[in-house]
């Protein structure tokens, strides 16, 4: 679903840079693609509550956007290792996690 998404999404956004003429039925199901889009990704972020990485199992790490199964044991390794993480920052030290990864995880991130 995620992919199909993706491509609709891809697809509005070249036919604003391609004039063609549309037919109105197609518009209309571009429109339609776009607003599902935006939805499914306000969905998302409803759906993944605010995580706290110092108590948080595997499973629930998981949620996290970036994060897969991989990348949440590696968290619980290192907080088991080193202790409760302080900041945002402190997880760049988790193998898998990068600036990108963190980007995505922040705004869902407690402590």
């Amino acid at each position: 679903m995620k992919i199909f998404n993706f491509c609709i999404a891809l697809l509005f956004a070249l036919s604003l840079c391609i004039s063609v003429p549309v037919s109105s039925v197609a518009a209309s199901a571009v429109d339609k693609a776009s607003k599902t889009t935006t939805q499914s990704t306000k969905s998302m972020k409803d759906a993944v509550t605010a995580v706290n990485v110092n108590t948080a199992d595997e499973e629930m790490l998981t949620q996290l956007p970036g994060v897969g199964p991989a990348t949440a044991s590696a968290i619980v390794k290192y907080r088991k290792a080193n202790g409760n993480f302080k900041s945002a920052n402190d997880l760049l030290n988790v193998k898998g996690i990068g600036e990108k990864t963190l980007a995505k995880m922040k705004p869902f991130l407690n402590f």
